[in-house]
């Protein structure tokens, strides 16, 4: 079954207005993405990071997995990532963002380049992608500068990204296929709200692939992946620890599932109208060498789409019988941003066939003015973000000065709040304030002040 078929070759030779209008629209959709890798360089520990890499000092690397594979969290692979990037120390912490960023925009780049996109436009719409996915981003800082939102549930979709990628290049060797079981089993092991969608989608594309008669092996291995990734938190002794009292009703749990997704494409149409036209239409005017889309495949994604975003909200109106933390909203905000860039690679064909390249790309610059309002809004950010860091470092100090003088048990000036968190409150015997007692070796601390 034929889906696809390529579009007739545009004329190898260009106006420069042509040239410098993809160019300045991709320098301005990296713009704002280099505001948020600066806000993410002023990243501090916070909240469970404390709890993380407090447990890493006591227990050691080893003994850290076994402590929260069986006493309190089941996500085996963000365990044993989080207590990697906390062996190297906070000061890596700062780097997160900007490294997160980067290595998106690379592997939306390569995976663009998959479908027979140039380089060049691929790394254009790599930018639009990732700019739209955090910008519309429910909880932004806790899903980008805060090493703990970023890892559960930034990382995932940097992985979906590659799998895209890598099944669209169908690479028939053994080795291969362990790449994709590999990809999918490491993901699924970092949030119950990414494993879920990733393998509904997965179930979802290897019945198509079995209906086209190709990438089936890489379908089925990915899948089994999943699968595992599925059976290794189901297993965990910790299973009982993350599922608050008995699980919802199967029927309400869906119905909540569907009503969030639904709220989600309604908040994305209404709040956002400028970055919805600015994914649209960056593929009809730069997606030269994208596949051409008929109605058959069409219909294929979009069903695809509509059955997997609720499976994004379920697991935690099921199992957690609450609302999904928004930090993880991402993860269908993202699938949506993907959508509306499919939807205007489907509609490229139409426009090719209206307008020359050199007519289409005067809507370049006008697009360029959703980016660069994105970027000159979040910059005021960045200052609230210095200051916390600077409080943040001056306290750290403290702490470990009062510590090394022999101090056991600190009391210390309350910080802003960080994130949506605070750094300790007044209370010795809260959670929070124990781990953060736990990370600099004192026997307990608090906060000054209500």
């Amino acid at each position: 079954m034929t889906l696809t078929a390529r579009l007739p070759a545009e004329p190898a030779t260009r106006s420069t207005f042509t040239r410098w209008a993809i160019s300045g629209f991709g320098i301005a959709t990296m713009l704002p993405l280099l505001v948020y890798a600066w806000i993410g360089s002023y990243s501090r520990y916070t909240a469970d990071d404390f709890c993380w890499a407090g447990i890493l000092r006591t227990e050691g690397f080893l003994g850290a997995q076994v402590h929260w594979y069986t006493q309190y969290s089941p996500r085996y692979a963000f365990t044993f990532l989080v207590n990697l990037t906390e062996l190297v120390g906070p000061a890596f912490v700062p780097a997160l963002p900007v490294t997160a960023i980067a290595v998106w925009l690379a592997t939306l780049t390569w995976t663009f380049t998959g479908f027979g996109a140039p380089r060049s436009r691929s790394l254009v719409l790599a930018g639009v992608i990732a700019l739209a996915t955090l910008q519309t981003a429910p909880d932004l800082p806790q899903s980008l500068y805060w090493q703990t939102g970023l890892l559960t549930y930034l990382l995932p979709i940097v992985l979906a990204t590659f799998l895209v990628g890598w099944i669209a290049r169908d690479v028939q060797r053994w080795w291969a296929y362990v790449i994709s079981l590999a990809v999918t089993f490491i993901a699924g092991g970092l949030a119950e709200t990414y494993l879920i969608p990733q393998n509904v989608a997965l179930t979802l594309g290897l019945l198509v692939a079995l209906r086209c008669g190709t990438r089936r092996a890489h379908f089925a291995a990915a899948l089994l992946g999943g699968v595992v990734a599925l059976a290794a938190i189901v297993i965990s002794p910790s299973m009982g620890t993350r599922v608050e009292g008995t699980p919802a009703d199967l029927w309400l749990a869906s119905s909540a599932a569907v009503a969030t997704a639904a709220f989600q494409v309604l908040r994305l149409l209404r709040f956002f109208p400028m970055t919805v036209v600015l994914c649209i239409a960056a593929p009809i005017v730069v997606g030269e060498g994208l596949p051409r889309i008929n109605r058959q495949w069409f219909g294929i994604i979009t069903a695809g789409v509509v059955i997997t975003l609720p499976f994004c909200d379920f697991p935690s109106f099921f199992a957690q019988n609450g609302n999904p933390p928004m930090r993880s909203l991402i993860v269908p905000g993202a699938i949506l941003v993907g959508y509306l860039l499919f939807i205007g690679a489907a509609l490229r064909p139409h426009a090719v066939a209206r307008l020359p390249e050199a007519r289409r790309a005067w809507v370049l610059p006008v697009l360029a003015l959703v980016p660069l309002g994105i970027a000159i809004t979040s910059v005021p950010d960045e200052a609230t973000a210095a200051r916390y860091a600077g409080l943040f470092d001056a306290e750290d100090q403290l702490i470990r000065s009062s510590r090394d003088a022999g101090q056991s048990d600190l009391t210390v000036p309350r910080l802003p709040t960080n994130l949506g968190e605070d750094f300790v409150g007044p209370d010795r015997d809260n959670w929070f304030n124990m781990c953060v007692a736990r990370y600099y070796g004192v026997g307990s601390i608090a906060a000054t002040g209500s």
